[in-house]
């Protein structure tokens, strides 16, 4: 299976690509002036670029409680919840495919939680309890003919 190479031209400085067999030789042909082209990458040059640091996605234009504006009941989610709730809203699949494979990482570092709860303080105080659902209101009394 052949791979392509890059070469450059010592006399005319051009630089031209060829399929070439492996092993890789390095030399081949120029393809303008037809002398001797040096290949122009080492095999120490394709290795493996170190995994980028983790760093959380950010949101543009935040609205008072730091999060969008416009997207209804953020200012309750914790930051990831919220990133991904203002994704889905405005059906910005690139900020959502951001936002999982940010908490992918993180949760495989250890550094998010997968089963916390995705609901937080608000205001600086606790969220205010939900009240029990009231008893439905007995039916009147029929009137009597």
């Amino acid at each position: 299976m052949g791979v392509l190479v890059d070469y450059r031209c010592r006399d005319c400085g051009v630089r031209t690509e060829h399929w070439v067999a492996r092993p890789v030789p390095d030399e081949a042909a120029c393809g303008r002036c037809g002398s001797p082209a040096r290949r122009q990458f080492g095999g120490a040059l394709l290795t493996g670029a170190p995994e980028p640091k983790l760093v959380e996605p950010q949101m543009s234009g935040t609205g008072a409680c730091g999060h969008a504006p416009g997207v209804p009941g953020t200012c309750t989610l914790t930051p990831t919840a919220a990133r991904m709730l203002t994704a889905r809203a405005r059906g910005d699949n690139r900020a959502l495919e951001r936002e999982i494979a940010y908490q992918e990482k993180a949760i495989k570092a250890g550094t998010l939680d997968p089963n916390a709860s995705v609901v937080t303080t608000y205001a600086g105080g606790p969220l205010a309890p939900t009240p029990a659902p009231a008893a439905p209101a007995a039916a009147p009394p029929a009137a009597s003919s």
